[in-house]
């Protein structure tokens, strides 16, 4: 027995290329260098262990034992979300616009005379040259006949064959209209409180729509009352515990995770939206940007950039949960 315990235990003995190797021996062989540069170097770093020593330190300098879980940084961050979260109830969260169209605007095109007579005329000419006369030739010849003095009845024969020029059917006048029309859009808006206080009279319309129009619109009531109460339990969390720091980050770690509440309910009801449901009123008749169903579109449309802050300063404030 002994010598098959021998044979296992030789068996499986570590191979010279897995053994350690010992600094002195097999690496750097040989007398070590001096670890201090001079005496008073060494001396120096002696003194100073032997001091800290007898005042009971025991952890080195540089520990991050010592750094505080919840900096000062971070509570100045968490303090500035909470109060932009609570500040954001009083900015516009939700808009409904109409388009105005204004009316319509002529505005005429630069208008292009095409007189008829000139064509006529360059086909004269191409019919003399194809005779052999030239034109030169044939003007010359009209004007060595005599020429009249114009009596006040042909001047004013001339002058309305002017007039009846202008408007004959030899000349043609090319023009065109160009309509723009203008549209506008007119707002109106409500704030985080503002849609409470209007709860009797949109919530008649909104409460009496289809299932999903209902759910979304409880869920953004439950949005803006944690909007509420989170922010003024943060601060609670950051300035008023009580216990030791270990305590008070702990603490403070299990408050910062309720913000992911409001997170999971806006994107709760922006999943919602997908579905769409019908109205139960002519939306359109009072805002256009409604349409004839609520949607995404319809969703996306009625919010404005006060939700939208408030849903980072909550993002904010839970990945600093995560960092404790």
């Amino acid at each position: 027995m002994p010598d098959e315990e021998n044979k296992k235990s030789a068996g499986n003995r570590v191979s010279d290329s897995n053994r350690f190797k010992y600094i002195g021996f097999e690496v750097f062989p040989g007398k070590p260098k001096d670890l201090f540069k001079s005496d008073e170097e060494k001396a120096k770093l002696v003194d100073a262990v032997v001091a800290k020593r007898s005042r009971g330190e025991v952890i080195r300098e540089e520990c991050t034992l010592f750094e505080e879980r919840v900096s000062v940084s971070d509570r100045l961050i968490l303090a500035v979300a909470c109060l932009v979260i609570l500040a954001t109830l009083f900015i516009p969260w939700y808009s409904a616009y109409n388009e105005i169209v204004e009316e319509v605007v002529v505005t005429p095109i630069s208008e292009m005379p095409f007189d008829g007579t000139v064509t006529a005329a360059a086909e004269g000419d191409s019919a003399l040259m194809a005779a052999g006369e030239s034109p030169d030739t044939t003007a010359l010849a009209a004007t060595d006949e005599p020429t009249e003095t114009p009596t006040a009845t042909e001047e004013q024969a001339e002058t309305d064959s002017a007039l009846i020029e202008v408007s004959s059917p030899s000349e043609e006048v090319i023009h065109g209209l160009k309509a723009r029309k203008k549209i506008y859009r007119e707002y109106s808006r409500l704030s985080g409180f503002g849609a409470f206080l209007a709860l009797g009279s949109v919530g008649a319309y909104v409460f009496s729509s289809g299932f999903v129009l209902v759910l979304i619109a409880i869920i953004l009531m439950l949005y803006t009352l944690l909007c509420v109460a989170l922010p003024i339990y943060t601060l609670y969390g950051v300035y008023g515990m009580k216990g030791n720091a270990d305590e008070r980050a702990l603490e403070l770690k299990r408050i910062l995770r309720f913000n992911w509440i409001p997170v999971v309910l806006f994107v709760a009801a922006f999943v919602f939206s997908f579905v769409g449901a019908d109205y139960s009123f002519d939306a359109a008749a009072f805002y256009s940007s409604l349409g004839a169903s609520f949607g995404i579109g319809a969703f996306l449309n009625s919010l404005s950039w006060g939700i939208f802050v408030s849903l980072c300063a909550f993002l904010l404030v839970a990945a600093k949960g995560i960092e404790i």
